[in-house]
């Protein structure tokens, strides 16, 4: 257990991720590390069980402005990481796997950013919460690229991806699975805003978003965000709505069924290129998002798109 006050530190681990296993020992009363320096990096570390008495533990209590965690793992932690708040501060998320985490009582998460300026997140995989969200933010501004949110066949958890207070909200390139024992049935929710107008948006382009949970929504909207959706599969079990509030600005979408893309709710080793069937449907005209140049064939893993065409849904080619 350790409390970093230091600024500008890079922790890292030697030969492998360096794993920490909590044992029942927390870093007052809060996780197995509480980051209270400034701009502090973390790499190739594991946090394994925290547990705390107020049932609020985390992997990493991060208190300090300004977070990179790069090939960082959180398993079985009540909160993977829990962050403080702070329009100064940035928090980047690469090459990391957040896996079932949450006490089970649907406050704790796989992750739970509180109100910071900016969270990047890139090649990273959350799965299997606890009850809790596979993801929460509250940051003023979240861009999430080429990362892999699922539930699998068994997982129980909340909504995929909660930005609960709203903000600016960008998702390219993202592969998300909700499972049929889900504790809820919306996917993503983008909610009551507290940032202004120019930070009430959430846009999704190139995402394959696929649920095996029967009804429910893909989105739920709080009032007045701009919502664009462009080149993007859903494909859903029983009849989903697209849009359980809110309105949305569509290009290029398909909507399908979830059967479209078998491999999905396989958590080990998840497959989200479509059958055979859908292929021919998902042809795109050059230019609808000129922008998307890297897709992620399976988690933690970027892949130069070539050419000029492009395909609807995050997949360019087969994995």
């Amino acid at each position: 257990m350790a409390l970093w006050n230091a600024n500008n530190l890079t922790i890292c681990g030697i030969g492998g991720r360096a794993k920490l296993y909590a044992d029942g020992v927390h870093e007052g009363g809060k996780g197995i590390w509480v980051i209270a320096g400034r701009n502090t990096t973390v790499h190739s570390v594991e946090f394994h069980n925290a547990k705390v008495p107020d049932q609020n533990g985390a992997g990493i209590r991060q208190e300090g402005p300004t977070l990179t965690l790069r090939d960082v793992g959180f398993y079985d932690n009540e909160n993977g990481i829990l962050s403080g708040n702070g329009i100064d501060s940035t928090i980047t998320v690469e090459y990391s796997e957040f896996a079932r985490n949450g006490f089970g009582d649907g406050y704790t998460h796989n992750i739970y950013i509180g109100e910071i300026g900016l969270l990047n997140v890139r090649y990273s995989f959350f799965h299997e919460a606890k009850v809790g969200h596979n993801f929460k933010t509250r940051a003023r501004e979240n861009i999430i690229e080429n990362s892999y949110f699922a539930d699998g066949s068994n997982g129980t958890s909340s909504y995929l991806l909660n930005f609960d207070n709203g903000g600016r909200a960008v998702l390219r390139g993202n592969l998300l699975h909700k499972g049929p024992f889900a504790s809820n049935s919306i996917l993503i929710t983008h909610y009551a805003n507290i940032w202004g107008a120019s930070y009430n948006s959430l846009t999704l382009e190139h995402n394959t978003v696929v649920s095996t949970y029967s009804g429910g929504s893909f989105f739920d909207i709080g009032s007045g965000a701009v919502v664009t959706l462009t080149a993007n599969i859903f494909a859903g079990t029983g009849n989903p709505s697209l849009l359980g509030g809110g309105t949305a600005t569509q290009t290029s979408n398909v909507v399908t069924n979830a059967t479209q893309i078998p491999g999905a709710s396989n958590v080990a080793a998840p497959n989200f290129w479509p059958a055979s069937t859908l292929l021919p449907q998902l042809n795109l005209p050059a230019g609808v998002v000129p922008g998307y140049t890297i897709d992620s064939p399976r988690p933690y893993a970027a892949r130069a798109i070539t050419g000029t065409t492009r395909m609807i849904g995050a997949l360019q080619s087969a994995p």
